[in-house]
């Protein structure tokens, strides 16, 4: 596939691959399952909090898998690791559609898990790749990738709005697995590679490896952004970077889960018509495909830590219209909007703070290991608030839980200042000098 494109770097045809895998994939999103857990609650006769269960299953399975994920993406990349993935992902939305039983539902959510799509702050399949094939351009070329997902999510919402009317949730979920398999199979076959040396190529297309060194060496703003040195895991799990960012994500996973699942059904029980609750919720990821290119634009220009305290910030901002809301449409126009915006920071953060803190050689297998941990904490995110909701808990006072989680998760970035190498850095290897 090198071949096909001579005079352009590779590199930037695997970010056209990651944004349609990362398009493609939108079906899995909790947004979209938040409109889809209505009509599966009324025909399946259980409770929505039961089903919400389904997510923290399919996120605790890709937690399971994420560390052996992580380094089979060092090794291998994901050319064939994706296939498999968009295999897994498609067909378990597919069967999905023919379930009757919770238990059905329990284990087809898990299974997709496998896959690793659908978790929090982005896909791993995609963000590797491109971490290890950019350097100076990674904010660059991985929000152009990442705006897959959010456009993607802006046209599944409505669609899903459709096809459940005409069609029914169960047809729904075999159009979204074709979609999955049918996308993901072949791109991932056709596009995706590992990293430029395989190819006898360097990051970011420089001519050789003395010229990535010498633009190293050079101290330009990418330079000081982003870490020359290929951190173990053992080394990245003794720094406080490492640890202040585990807390933080925590943090936002428990919330930021909990919002999406149950924010729909807060809007409606506010009286909002089904038209403006679907354009509010579409709001959200239109804003995020703005919001994530101008973040990953300045994330090159500026300490990606600052860049996430504001995105994190910003979403515990986004919760004061749902505390005060009583249904007037202001307040979900202003929620999901000031949400998309801001989430846009936080998935610059989650995206590029750990290659610009530890390198590109074992990225796979740092993110492998702080994948769990988020996704212990997205998993635990829906069915805790379920739980709160149908124990009484007033929404506003949810809601104030959340903004005050977001807000001391934004405190945690910021605290979060670039690892310090343990020994005396080299002329090959030095730690970043921004703060």
């Amino acid at each position: 596939m090198q071949r096909l494109f001579p005079r352009m770097y590779y590199g930037w045809v695997m970010v056209g691959a990651s944004f349609a895998i990362n398009m493609s994939v939108s079906p899995l999103n909790a947004v979209v399952f938040s409109f889809l857990i209505g009509p599966m609650s009324a025909d399946l006769h259980v409770q929505k909090s039961a089903l919400a269960w389904s997510l923290t299953l399919r996120l605790i399975a890709a937690g399971i898998t994420g560390p052996a994920l992580g380094v089979l993406l060092d090794r291998y990349g994901s050319r064939w690791l994706g296939a498999i993935c968009g295999a897994i992902g498609g067909v378990s939305l597919i069967a999905l559609g023919a379930v009757h039983s919770l238990w059905a539902v329990y284990a087809l959510f898990a299974f997709s898990g496998l896959a690793g799509f659908g978790g929090p702050a982005g896909q791993l399949l995609t963000q590797v790749p491109l971490a290890k094939w950019f350097v100076a351009n990674r904010g660059r070329a991985i929000s152009i990738a990442t705006t897959g997902m959010a456009l993607g999510t802006v046209l599944t919402v409505p669609s899903t709005q459709w096809l459940v009317q005409a069609v029914g949730w169960r047809s729904t979920t075999v159009v979204f697995g074709l979609l999955v398999a049918g996308m993901v199979v072949p791109l991932s076959t056709l596009f995706m590679r590992r990293s430029p040396e395989d190819f006898g190529l360097h990051p970011d297309g420089a001519e050789s490896a003395q010229a990535v060194e010498a633009a190293a060496g050079a101290q330009t703003r990418a330079a000081l952004l982003s870490t020359t040195r290929d951190w173990t895991v053992r080394e990245a799990m003794h720094t406080p970077a490492m640890w202040l960012m585990l807390v933080a994500l925590t943090l936002q996973g428990v919330v930021l889960m909990g919002t999406l699942v149950y924010r729909v059904d807060f809007w409606q029980s506010k009286g909002m018509t089904p038209s403006l609750v679907g354009f509010g919720t579409a709001l959200d990821p239109l804003c995020v495909v703005f919001s994530i290119l101008g973040f990953g634009m300045v994330a090159d220009r500026m300490p990606i830590r600052y860049l996430g305290f504001i995105g994190v910030a910003g979403m515990a901002l986004s919760m004061l219209p749902m505390v005060v809301s009583d249904g007037q449409t202001w307040t979900i126009l202003a929620h999901n909007a000031t949400w998309g915006i801001a989430a846009g920071g936080w998935i610059t953060l989650n995206s590029l703070i750990w290659p610009n803190y530890f390198g590109r050689l074992h990225l796979g297998a740092i993110r492998g290991i702080v994948l769990p941990v988020s996704i212990a904490a997205s998993s635990a995110g829906a069915p805790l608030f379920g739980y709160l909701l149908d124990s009484g808990m007033e929404p506003s006072s949810l809601w104030t839980l959340g903004l005050i989680g977001f807000a001391v998760s934004a405190v945690f970035v910021l605290l979060a200042r670039p690892p310090q190498a343990p020994t005396a850095p080299s002329a090959k290897t030095s730690a970043p000098a921004a703060a």
